[in-house]
């Protein structure tokens, strides 16, 4: 496996009144193809903005290739301070050349001169896709791309991610988009991230082995509890020592198995 060239250690970010996620460890290699899958709410588009650095996070250490270039396909951009859509592909920092947003436009069939304000969003989804592809990413992170794009877009775009010699993370409803383009899976699951060498195509398999796992050991651990409880309810002497450490144990056997209980949902 080839070393990173972006990762996050120990990441955590607090969301309201408590943590969204803990202890995350996330590692993307040069050529990886990796899908992010997570059920609606998990976290999964802030996430790919810390990633891409543009929000920090309470815990964690980002570390990053020098001269590593990271581009952000956000979900719904930003268009009201331009006037066309050549003027929101051209914005910025880091924003391309010209020549080259308008190479990736006549491809993908979108006029960049149209008005930002009337552009439909399949338009502006096109005018998205166009500035991050001609950003000439090391690193692309995309949210939903396939939002607003008809079948000849969606073609287009998975043809030239296949292509593509970087790395992409992709967050996406579209079963078929993933399936044909992913090989590894990032799976955010009640504050927990899953990695596993296989794509999309794979999940659902390995979602109900992990289910499986996660079942076989709560069964285990509700036997070990039963007896426990039986212990207690037989009239325990704090007081002793030998008994203090017991119920400690207890109290955290408690406290495990409350933590396997969590919204499922679907990924």
């Amino acid at each position: 496996m080839a070393a990173p060239v972006l990762s996050y250690e120990d990441l955590g970010l607090v969301q309201g009144s408590g943590w969204l996620f803990r202890h995350l460890d996330i590692h993307i290699g040069p050529r990886d193809r990796l899908a992010l899958i997570g059920r609606n709410g998990a976290g999964k588009s802030t996430l790919l903005k810390l990633i891409a650095g543009i929000i920090d996070s309470d815990e964690g250490r980002r570390m990053i290739v020098p001269g590593t270039h990271v581009v952000y396909l956000e979900q719904d951009p930003d268009l009201s301070a331009c006037a066309t859509l050549m003027d929101y592909v051209l914005s910025g920092e880091g924003a391309p050349e010209s020549y080259e947003a308008e190479a990736i436009a006549g491809q993908l069939g979108i006029d960049l001169t149209r008005d930002a304000s009337t552009a439909s969003g399949g338009e502006k989804r096109r005018a998205a896709i166009v500035r991050a592809l001609a950003m000439n990413p090391d690193v692309l992170l995309l949210d939903e791309p396939t939002n607003h794009l008809d079948l000849a877009a969606i073609e287009w775009l998975e043809d030239w991610l296949k292509r593509f010699t970087g790395a992409f993370v992709v967050i996406s409803h579209d079963r078929t988009f993933l399936t044909r383009l992913t090989k590894s899976t990032l799976w955010l699951d009640r504050g927990q991230m899953r990695r596993n060498e296989v794509g999309f195509g794979g999940f659902d398999a390995w979602t109900e082995q992990v289910y499986a796992e996660e079942q076989r050991a709560a069964e285990k651990l509700d036997a070990k509890l039963k007896i426990e409880e039986h212990w207690l309810h037989r009239g325990v002497t704090a007081r002793r020592k030998r008994n203090q450490g017991r119920l400690e144990k207890l109290v955290q056997m408690r406290a495990t198995r409350a933590a396997m209980i969590g919204p499922q949902g679907a990924a």
